[in-house]
This record gives structure tokens, C-alpha cells and sequence, in this order.
């Protein structure tokens, strides 16, 4: 039987220490709250439903088949309001992504007449909320607006 000194018990002490804080800050780094492969459709402040829909990729690491509704509706003879492209993008290791979306008129050309900027962070329990805020090119119709979704 081999008896420690006082100084080797606390050199392991020390060493199970700095193990477990390493475990729990890895732990901690890694929860992103994001359902793997899930569905999420939610809405706007405004009230608009199904504004918004996402998923997650199986892997958890992305936000794919990104698409919003444009907060801005068209009062008077304006002739339309572009709609977002789909986009994707990256999930951190806390949860949150950003994109920027094109916002194209007529729907179906390639013709950018503005962005969508969605910011977005995954909560417990398979929710998420963030921000849609639309930027048009040459105009001061710039909108914010905050959105929940669900899994």
C-alpha cells in the first residue's frame, strides 16, 4: 500500500478539478437548444402566421430551406412587395444563426431589390425566436420585426 504525500493528494485534487471544468465548459459550448432534422414554423409580433419556416439539418449544425414572409405590405398602387429567396446558414455552438436573404420582384427573376436579414437563436423545449428585418434598395420602408417559432 502506497500512502500519498500531502502534496501529491493535492496535485490530483487539483487535476480531477480542472477535468470536470473542462467537461462542463465543453458541455456548455455545445448547447445549441437546435432539434436535429426538425421542422419549425412560427410567426410575427405583427400577428402574421407562418411567416416563418425552417429546418434544422440532421446534423444540427444548419439552418436549411430558410424562407420568411416580407414584413412590409403594399398600401396603394405600389405594384408588389419582393418576396425573400430561400437561404441557409451556419448554427453556432450557443444556438444562433444570421442570414441575409435577397429580396427579388418580380418572384421568380434575379432581379435583388433589397435584403432580409433573419437573426435567429434555438430555446428549450424545440422553440427559437429572432428578428426579420427588411432593408429596400433606395427607400426608407426599412422594418423590423420579432418572430417565435415551433418545432
Amino acid at each position: 500500500m502506497r500512502i500519498l504525500s500531502g502534496f501529491q493528494r493535492r496535485l490530483c485534487g487539483v487535476g480531477s478539478l480542472a477535468a470536470a471544468v473542462t467537461l462542463a465548459v465543453a458541455t456548455v459550448a455545445s448547447a445549441s437548444n437546435a432539434v436535429k432534422g426538425a421542422s419549425y414554423t412560427g410567426s410575427y409580433s405583427d400577428g402574421a402566421t407562418n411567416a416563418i419556416s425552417f429546418k434544422v439539418s440532421a446534423n444540427g449544425k444548419k439552418v436549411i430551406d430558410l424562407t420568411v414572409s416580407t414584413p412590409i405590405t403594399c398600401k396603394g398602387g405600389c405594384g408588389g412587395v419582393g418576396s425573400a429567396s430561400p437561404g441557409s446558414a451556419s448554427i453556432s455552438k450557443s444556438g444562433k444563426f444570421k442570414v441575409k436573404l435577397n429580396l427579388v420582384f418580380p418572384p421568380g427573376s434575379n432581379r435583388s431589390e433589397g435584403t432580409e436579414t433573419v437573426t435567429g437563436k434555438f430555446l428549450k423545449h424545440g422553440k427559437a425566436s429572432g428578428t426579420v428585418s427588411s432593408h429596400f434598395k433606395g427607400a426608407s420602408t426599412d422594418r423590423t420585426v420579432h418572430w417565435t417559432a415551433a418545432s
